[in-house]
């Protein structure tokens, strides 16, 4: 800071010391380092810089009850409308994992179905296994005609003679 702007701040803070008045609530700064607030009467409503911020060239920042109190409301409001999107977010998770738990029920009971026809038709299955990892065992089921089947299928696939593969015309 050059010397001339420090014997203004200097200037404008002995100025604001004689004819100001104590502030009835201290500026941050003067608050902070237990310092007495002398400020001038408030213009249009706004109070200026205090004696001591002037002084070292400061921002005087005045957390009046006005203030504090209008931040309170505005970040009040912010709370209020967190809450309530998050009591949305947390309403749909619910929702979701009920319909998901519904699922799972039906896809249990449509296993065990499954498995009670696979009974009557004569194949041995054990529906306890397919609730666990239905995918795991997929051939388990299946009938000695089906193994016929895909023993065809593998032979078809990879013939021994390639002069032996079947041509398919459309």
């Amino acid at each position: 800071m050059s010397a001339p702007r420090s014997k203004e701040h200097l200037r404008l803070a002995l100025e604001i010391r004689r004819n100001g008045l104590p502030a009835p609530v201290p500026c941050d700064y003067c608050f902070a380092n237990n310092r007495q607030c002398v400020a001038m009467p408030e213009v249009d409503g706004k109070r200026l810089k205090c004696s001591e911020c002037t002084r070292l060239g400061h921002l005087c920042v005045n957390m009046s009850w006005v203030s504090l109190d209008k931040t309170r409301e505005e970040y009040q409001k912010k709370v209020d409308e967190d809450e309530q999107l998050l009591a949305q977010v947390i309403s749909r998770l619910m929702r979701n994992k009920r319909i998901l738990k519904q699922a799972e029920e039906r896809a249990a009971k449509k296993t065990m179905c499954l498995a009670n026809s696979l009974r009557a038709g004569g194949d041995d299955v054990d529906a306890q296994e397919s609730l666990d990892c239905p995918a795991a065992d997929a051939l388990v089921g299946f009938s000695p005609v089906m193994w016929s089947t895909l023993g065809s299928l593998d032979a078809l696939a990879s013939p021994s003679n390639p002069g032996d593969a079947p041509v398919f015309s459309l």
